[in-house]
């Protein structure tokens, strides 16, 4: 009878460990789901980090660069008061290979619940961007929920963004400037642009500004200067605001029986600030043709983010049996940088005499850039 006894006495505890232990890991996962459904929609974050960097490299690494190229070369007018007027129009020439035309997704963030078309189209094509597959995970086993009244994943479908169909990698901009003479061989000139145009379903808004001073410093090296040969030391500085709004609305918008996405506005934002010192060094051919070679350094910061609110909401009744807020808001949902500086060079052409010149620039600084304006003289100045 004892014996018995202690052999349910020994049952009993068994049991009761196990209720207990059940118990807790009940109250444990209850305690963790949420956040471990958070932490598969911030995979989302991180695999569109890696997209976004990716896609907008070939622009983001050569906006800024291109955006502050076009400054005048040649002689510096003498006279405080020289005003001048010029349309400027410049852009980055980046070869389009099998390397860059599309985006490997195998080379962006992995995650288990996220699957992606093998390759995406860089922003330089005319393709279409490949599909992406969200799915949410069982957070103990993290394997993919199935749906069991009808055997379907828990998922959601959506497109990255297409190409831009240009083909050939540019960064184009046309920019009216204004340059003044503010005596001893010294220039200033500033810029600014504001536009927007439509691509593909989206909205791009740019602003632009900058300026920049030059001077002849041949004046100081030798009491007899050359008239026919100077140096120019130019230092510039440019910064510019560009928002994108891609495919409309289709881009990280999905509604199912599993997922909604209402009220969700993403637009993509891209600032650059970029700072140049160039030594110019001019030959006048005659009054009508001047040569000249560039060279020096050149400074780029690159931002690209996103503004807006990601909303993600899970509407299965699977999980709203164990969470009882499945809505998860992330504002600036997407950020990644560029910090880099470069040597820059090249060499320029102008022609023309009195008061309309033309010039032609190339530079190449990453990639090839190539600048073309027209600048016509306002007024002489004074002594």
């Amino acid at each position: 009878m004892i014996k018995l006894t202690v052999f349910y006495v020994r049952k009993l505890i068994q049991y009761s460990w196990l209720i207990l232990m059940l118990l807790i890991n009940h109250l444990v996962v209850q305690a963790q789901t949420r956040q471990d459904y958070e932490m598969q929609v911030r995979d989302i974050e991180r695999f569109g980090n890696s997209y976004f960097a990716a896609y907008t490299n070939l622009f983001s690494s050569n906006f800024g660069f291109s955006l502050n190229q076009g400054w005048q070369g040649g002689t510096i007018p003498k006279k405080a008061g020289h005003l001048s007027f010029s349309l400027v129009g410049s852009s980055a020439i980046i070869p389009i290979n099998e390397g860059n035309r599309y985006i490997r997704t195998d080379q962006l963030y992995q995650s288990a619940n996220i699957a992606a078309a093998p390759l995406t189209p860089g922003m330089f094509t005319d393709a279409k961007g490949g599909a992406i597959s969200f799915f949410l995970l069982d957070p103990s086993t993290n394997n993919r929920l199935v749906n069991p009244a009808t055997g379907d994943y828990l998922s959601a479908n959506f497109n990255m963004i297409d190409g831009i169909g240009t083909n050939v990698g540019v960064t184009p901009f046309v920019m009216p400037q204004v340059s003044v003479g503010l005596g001893k061989s010294t220039e200033l000139s500033l810029r600014v642009m504001p536009f927007a145009v439509g691509l593909n379903e989206g909205k791009v808004d740019v602003s632009a500004w900058g300026g920049a001073i030059r001077h002849n410093l041949s004046q100081w090296f030798s009491v007899d200067e050359d008239p026919s040969f100077t140096v120019n030391l130019l230092l510039s500085y440019m910064r510019n605001k560009t928002s994108f709004t891609p495919n409309g609305e289709r881009f990280l918008t999905f509604n199912n029986d599993y997922f909604s996405t209402a009220g969700t506005s993403l637009k993509l934002s891209h600032h650059t600030k970029t700072q140049q010192a160039l030594l110019f060094f001019n030959y006048r051919v005659n009054s009508f043709i001047e040569l000249y070679g560039h060279g020096g350094l050149v400074h780029q910061t690159s931002d690209l983010g996103s503004n807006g609110v990601f909303k993600l909401k899970i509407n299965d009744a699977y999980i709203r049996d164990v969470v009882d807020d499945t809505s998860f808001e992330y504002n600036d949902l997407f950020k990644s940088s560029i910090n880099e500086t470069v040597a820059a060079g090249g060499f320029g052409l102008l022609l023309g005499s009195g008061f309309v010149k033309a010039e032609v620039q190339y530079t190449y600084a990453n990639t090839h850039i190539a600048s073309l304006a027209l600048r016509a003289t306002i007024l002489k100045g004074d002594d």
